[in-house]
């Protein structure tokens, strides 16, 4: 079965996908993205912002790092976000400001346009102390500290670092697979990613493999991404 009309004569017609295949299914569909016990947090409007060691410098003074902020003490968190919006282009106002087990959060506006949300978030560092310097390549991401190390869930702390962005740009899960081993856990997500054709061209589907291995004895987390696969999706 197939999505849209597909040929007239010879014709390639645009806009149509193989539907047999569940892969492109999921990679169209509108409302699916993760499993049903998949960890992730709907947001009402706003988009989310780490604090991190860019954000936090004036211009003339960042180095070429990107290593999110952690903290367990609110006003230094505080202090963060105020320093991230001295540096940016907006000079938003912070109207509202939260906390749960894994962040802080501050709400901040733009006064020129009240449906411009940031949420500023930081780490709490008893959850998850961050490791990946995202202008580089490294395998190593970050770590359960060790007073945390029998009471975090780690399953939901990998779906919480995937669905919130903070490892990436939060691309659909296909599959989801946690293990409990000798050395501590794996988990392996399979996820789909779009790359959208231009004109006469066909949309690429990715699926990788995302292998999380998390070390019971010092609480690493280390992250392996491999592509699987690349199948052709609608043809525009």
């Amino acid at each position: 079965m197939f999505s849209g009309i597909m040929l007239i004569g010879c014709e390639i017609k645009k806009d149509y996908y193989d539907t047999s295949n569940p892969i492109l299914n999921l990679a169209y569909s509108e409302d699916y993205y993760y499993p049903d016990d998949f960890y992730y947090e709907t947001i009402d409007s706003g988009s989310t912002y780490y604090v991190n060691t860019i954000s936090v410098k004036p211009l003339d003074e960042r180095d070429h790092i990107r290593i999110d902020l952690c903290t367990n003490d609110i006003d230094e968190a505080r202090y963060w976000v105020e320093a991230s919006i001295s540096n940016s282009s907006v000079n938003r106002i912070l109207v509202s400001e939260r906390q749960t087990d894994k962040y802080f959060e501050f709400k901040s506006v733009n006064p020129l346009n009240k449906n411009d949300i940031i949420l500023f978030r930081v780490h709490k560092n008893s959850y998850f102390i961050p490791l990946m310097d995202k202008f580089k390549i490294i395998d190593t991401i970050g770590q359960i500290p060790g007073s945390a190390s029998q009471t975090v869930n780690v399953k939901q702390l990998i779906e919480y670092l995937w669905s919130t962005g903070v490892l990436g740009y939060p691309t659909k899960v296909y599959e989801a697979n946690f293990q409990d081993t000798t050395l501590g856990f794996k988990y392996k997500i399979k996820s789909i990613s779009i790359v959208y054709g231009d004109f006469n061209l066909y949309d690429i589907i990715s699926l990788h493999e995302n292998t999380f291995i998390i070390n019971s004895q010092n609480g690493i987390i280390t992250w392996d991404r491999q592509l699987l696969e690349e199948i052709n999706g609608i043809h525009r």
